[in-house]
Parts: structure tokens; sequence; C-alpha cells
């Protein structure tokens, strides 16, 4: 059920959002998962999620300029 919320929730997010919009908050999350993987004592989390977030910004062209 959550999964079917979450989904529908996106779909939607991504009808009424400009792409400009769409990559400020995709920035905005990837930021947020980068500072709490930082934040972190685990260094495991930092070898796997830092390099993903590297991987999405670079094939979605979203520079990380903060």
């Amino acid at each position: 059920m959550k999964a079917q919320l979450i989904s529908a929730l996106v779909q939607v997010l991504l009808k009424l959002l400009s792409p400009t919009l769409l990559r400020k908050f995709a920035d905005t999350v990837l930021d947020f998962a980068e500072k709490y993987v930082l934040g972190t004592k685990s260094e495991t989390d930092d070898r796997f999620v830092l390099p993903v977030c590297n991987m999405i910004r670079e094939t979605f062209d979203i520079p990380d300029n903060d």
C-alpha cells in the first residue's frame, strides 16, 4: 500500500514540476543523503552510497554547487 502511494506521488510530482525544479529537488535529496552518510561512523556506506550519488549527479547533470 505504501509503495503504491509513493509511486502515485512521484508520478504526480513528475507531471507538475519543470525539469529545473526536478533538478533542484533531486539536488536537495542527494545533498541530504550525502550529508547523512558522511555524518555516520560507518565507512561502508561511504563506499557505496556516495559513488551512487555521484553517478546520479553525472547521469542527470545535477551539479553539487553547494
